[in-house]
Parts: structure tokens; C-alpha cells; sequence
């Protein structure tokens, strides 16, 4: 470097004497403006001069003086909407219902349909879609919201599918209670197949070699169909607000749709002159060569039932091993009530003679729909081994009800759908017996081996 250039550095660089005086209009600055003693060492450490200084001040004042913006995270919950047409069809619709059903116990927002009439509920359907209702009569009301909104129709229909699946699941079926329950996920054939008996263990050899065992297996197929039926509500029973006449006919149909279940399930138990259907292996249910019918028929008693109950405890499997099935029911029509529950009782013998073995050991199973009045049949517990097995569409378990306004009807049309199959997947846990007319006994006679 010259000794000119560092005569004119020298003269351009401040003096200890500036440095000082700006770094004490500095710290005049930062105590009028508020600033904090990092903002004064920022501006010192880094040379500013009291007009740099001023600037940076100003700044940081602006943006302090700036209003804050303030972030946070907003929850929101959705719910249903009290306006939602198809919520409102359905509070109006458990109204309906809990005005025929006084012990339904009204969810909160159909409180305030609690004491509405059919024509109340047209008025405000009507009212909401911005209709004027002014001077209508009920009539009018009920034809008007039956054909220019559809939840009318909804709200109705959803009265009769309640009372409608309450009269279903309290029908007595017989014979439902001795099949097993499953479910189809469509309409096509549902196949099933029986595994046979488990290989036995077998001893090992000194090599120590476990072998492979196979099971046996056969198939038997059965498919859902759809069963449906259509009634009317007339539309004079809604002008009335007649919830009597309208929850008959509701629980008449819950009626008719078990009932169709039971004559289905029925139908196929006595198909082939009643000896079930046709098998797997080309022979009906109940065959001599299945070795579960009684080869005379004949009346219920302690040889006729040792004899049934002998029959399932030797079954054998498809692998022709004897399996394990227990007797557990006894299927009878209504002629042979009476005598069967003689042969089920229990009493106190006075002798060994008179020690009724079938007291408690079989459950009496009446079924009003059995065609013969002297055929009995003795079965297994269905969770035991597989025998006859209905099914409903998979999300279907219980009638489904449709409902619109009516064309065929002056009023509601209502559409009850059923879809349903059943079959017999195996014959091993069946007995059937023709039976025959039983001799009268006399009224003290006990109802065990002295008849």
C-alpha cells in the first residue's frame, strides 16, 4: 500500500471520538423509541451512523406498531341437520309409531311431533316446501302432500316398518327354532360344504414321522329369493288420524312375513310325500340307507322314541365313523301336543318301572303347519351338526318396507320385501317317524314303560 492511500484511509475512517458520539445518538434513539439492548448492539456492532440508526428505528417500530395475526386450529363437528328431509320423515315417522307403541320411548328431536296427527305432519310438509295451505281441508291436505312431496310417503312407511318387524319377530315359528341362522352376501346358489371327521392321531413310528391325514367333504347348495307382497293404506284412515286400523294392517303384514318363512321351511321338510328333499348323494332327506327314518310308522312312545334317539347317536360320517349327535328336540304337530308332552313330563315314579327316561331330555317343538297330524320327528341341537339352514341377504335381516304414493290406491302404497332361502345341508341330525294313532291310555296311567 502508498503511503497516499494510507494517508487517505486514515483521513476517511472515523475517529474514536465520532465512534463514541454515534454510538451515544444511538442509545438516545433506542431509550425515546423503546428499543431493547440487542436492538442497540446490532446497530453499534455493525457501524451504523446516527442517520442508519434512525431508519433501522423507525422500522422496528412499524412493525411493532402492526397489528398481530393470530392462527389457530377451528374444530368443527358436524352433526345432523333438523332440516334434512329424510331426518324430519323419520322423527315424524317414530312419532306416528309411538302414538300405537305408548312404551317406545320417543328419541329427543321427535318429541315435537309427539302428539301430531297424519294430517298435522302433510300441513307441515306442505308449509316447508313453500306451499300455502290456507283454506284446505284435511282431505286436501293428505291428497296434496301424498302427491307433491315424497316424504309423506317416507314418514308412513317408516310407521309401518316399525310395527311391521315388531308383529315379525314376535310370530311363533316352530320350526325356525331347530335350523341354524346365516347370512348370503347375494342371490346366486350359497354352496356348502361338510367337512368329515378329523383324522385320527396315529402312533408314531421310532423315526418320529408324523403323517399327513385328509377330510373328507360333500356339498350341498341352496340359494336366497326375494318374496314380497304390496297392501294399501287408504287415505281415508290418514284424514281420521284411524292409527288403530293403520297399525292392523301393519301388524298383519309383520305376521304374513314370518308366516311365509315358516311355510317355506315347512314346504321343503315334507317335500318328496314327506321325506324331505333331495340330497347330495341323489336320496331324500329322510331315507332308510341315511339310517334316520322309522322303517314302520308308529305312535309316540318309549320304544318309538329309544329307537329315534338310538338312530341319531349311531350316525355315522361321511368317512363312515360314528359321529357325535345328540338328540335335543322333539318336532310334533298340533294333534300330537297333548301326547307328546305326556311322554316329556316329569313325575315322580313309584317304581323303576314307571321312571320316565325322556323327562327333560328332548324339547317339545310344536308347528301348527305340519300337513300330517301323526308324522314326529326327532332332531339335534342345529349348533351341534349341521342339518337344515335358512338365510337371509347379507344387511337384510328383517322386512324391508318400501313405500310411495299410491296409484293402484287412493293413498299409500306400502311394499314388503323379504328375500330368504333355506336347505337342508345334511341329514345326520334329522329322525323322522310316520307315526300312527295312538291308543287312548287311561288318565292315571303314568306316561312310562307300563303303557
Amino acid at each position: 500500500m502508498t503511503d497516499t492511500t494510507t494517508r487517505e484511509a486514515a483521513d476517511t475512517a472515523p475517529t474514536t471520538e465520532t465512534r463514541a458520539a454515534a454510538n451515544a445518538e444511538i442509545r438516545s434513539i433506542a431509550r425515546i423509541a423503546g428499543l431493547d439492548q440487542s436492538w442497540i448492539d446490532r446497530q453499534i456492532d455493525g457501524g451504523a451512523d446516527p442517520d442508519t440508526a434512525r431508519r433501522a428505528a423507525f422500522e422496528a417500530l412499524a412493525k411493532r406498531s402492526a397489528p398481530s395475526i393470530r392462527t389457530e386450529q377451528v374444530r368443527v363437528e358436524m352433526g345432523e341437520s333438523q332440516d334434512d328431509p329424510a331426518l324430519r320423515a323419520r322423527q315424524m315417522g317414530e312419532a306416528l309409531y309411538a302414538r300405537i307403541n305408548p312404551r317406545h320411548e320417543l328419541s329427543e328431536p321427535a318429541r315435537r311431533y309427539a302428539y301430531s296427527t297424519p294430517v298435522d305432519m302433510a300441513k307441515e310438509l306442505l308449509t316447508l316446501r313453500g306451499e300455502s295451505t290456507m283454506a284446505l281441508s284435511s282431505a286436501s291436505l293428505v291428497t296434496r302432500a301424498l302427491h307433491t312431496t315424497s316424504d309423506f310417503p317416507i314418514i308412513l312407511g317408516d310407521t309401518v316398518g316399525r310395527v311391521l318387524r315388531d308383529a315379525y319377530q314376535a310370530a311363533p315359528s316352530g320350526i325356525r327354532r331347530l335350523g341354524r341362522q346365516t347370512t348370503a352376501r347375494d342371490f346366486r346358489a350359497v354352496n356348502k360344504i361338510m367337512l368329515g371327521e378329523a383324522p385320527l392321531l396315529e402312533k408314531l413310528n421310532e423315526h418320529g414321522e408324523i403323517k399327513a391325514g385328509t377330510m373328507a367333504e360333500a356339498r350341498k347348495a341352496y340359494k336366497v329369493e326375494t318374496w314380497a307382497r304390496k297392501i294399501g293404506i287408504p287415505r281415508q284412515v290418514l284424514v281420521n288420524d284411524d292409527l288403530g286400523a293403520f297399525a292392523d294392517l301393519a301388524r298383519r303384514m309383520g305376521q304374513a312375513a314370518a308366516e311365509t318363512e315358516a311355510r317355506i321351511l315347512v314346504t321343503l321338510l315334507e317335500a318328496g310325500s314327506g321325506n324331505g328333499p333331495t340330497m347330495s348323494d341323489g336320496k331324500t332327506l329322510f331315507h332308510a340307507d341315511h339310517g334316520n327314518k322309522a322303517g314302520t310308522g308308529a305312535a309316540i312312545s318309549d320304544a318309538t322314541l329309544s329307537a329315534a334317539r338310538l338312530a341319531l347317536r349311531t350316525q355315522k360320517g361321511i368317512e363312515d365313523r360314528t359321529i357325535r349327535v345328540t338328540p335335543r328336540n322333539l318336532l310334533v304337530p298340533p294333534a300330537l301336543e297333548t301326547t307328546a308332552e305326556k311322554w316329556l313330563a316329569s313325575i315322580a315314579p313309584a317304581t323303576a318301572a314307571d321312571v320316565n327316561p325322556f323327562s327333560g331330555s328332548l324339547s317339545l317343538v310344536v308347528e301348527p303347519r305340519l300337513s300330517s297330524a301323526t308324522r314326529w320327528y326327532v332332531t339335534a341341537d342345529p349348533s351341534e351338526i349341521d342339518g337344515l339352514e335358512f338365510a337371509y341377504l347379507s344387511g337384510a335381516e328383517g322386512p324391508q318396507v318400501e313405500s310411495r304414493s299410491g296409484w293402484d290406491v287412493d293413498g299409500v302404497e306400502i311394499q314388503v320385501i323379504r328375500d330368504f332361502g333355506a336347505g337342508f345341508i345334511d341329514h345326520r341330525g334329522w329322525f323322522m317317524n310316520a307315526g300312527a294313532k295312538a291308543w287312548p291310555t287311561s288318565p292315571s296311567s303314568p306316561p312310562g314303560g307300563t303303557h
